[in-house]
């Protein structure tokens, strides 16, 4: 008899965090089934899938395909990828991770700690900044194009837009009738936001510019680098 696989091995429940890699043909993903794995989108196959105790919250994938990052209930891995295993190579005291996300460059990331927001330099893993400000859950990080800022959105109904250098919020936007689920900006320095009112928001200069209902919730939002 000759037996031929179907498929590829798929998480056996829901999937909590899903990353792409900038300079390899990776996709990460983790899930309620422990498990975090890595796709080659390319050949179509399943490259890398380690097993956890615990259920990881969030993922990110550095732009060089090479680390991730994964939030679990008790704590942060930043993690190396490696021929045949995802080994940890440093963890950070922040627990239920549930977003986190890698700069473009790759050399500091971003992780939701509660309503604060840490920023850690990824090499050195030196602390560079603590946002506040968020009285709910963060519910998305994005990093501006050249990675001097940061936008989040939370459930409270607050979009803020920070710089690295700056205690003081570069821009913000509240409307507390509205659970915000994702947010993120241009290079010519507009907002975009969406949240369980089913309309997507342009801001610009902390107020409201723009407005699209989409008559279905919009949970999420993705930036085209080039055109």
């Amino acid at each position: 008899m000759r037996f031929e696989p179907l498929g590829e091995p798929f998480h056996s429940g829901a999937i909590t965090g899903l990353d792409v890699a900038i300079r390899k043909p990776l996709v990460v993903t983790c899930g309620e089934d422990r498990s975090v794995r890595v796709w080659n989108y390319l050949t179509k196959t399943t490259e890398l899938i380690t097993w956890h105790t615990e259920q990881p919250h969030s993922v990110s994938f550095h732009p060089s395909g090479l680390h991730v990052l994964v939030g679990f209930a008790d704590k942060l891995r930043l993690m190396n990828i490696l021929m045949d295993d995802i080994r940890t190579f440093k963890e950070f005291p922040i627990k239920a991770c549930a977003e986190v996300q890698f700069s473009h460059g790759g050399w500091a990331f971003a992780a939701v700690n509660g309503g604060l927001i840490q920023i850690y330099a990824t090499y050195t893993a030196e602390p560079l900044a603590v946002f506040r400000g968020h009285t709910g859950v963060v519910k998305s990080l994005y990093w501006s194009l050249d990675d001097t800022s940061i936008i989040s959105a939370g459930v409270d109904g607050a979009v803020y837009e920070r710089k690295l250098n700056q205690t003081q919020r570069a821009s913000e936007y509240v409307e507390k009738t509205v659970r915000f689920t994702s947010a993120l900006c241009t290079e010519d320095g507009k907002i975009y936001a969406v949240g369980n009112d089913k309309i997507l928001k342009e801001i610009t200069e902390r107020s409201l510019n723009k407005t699209l209902d989409a008559n279905v919730t919009l949970t999420q939002l993705v930036n085209s680098h080039k055109s």
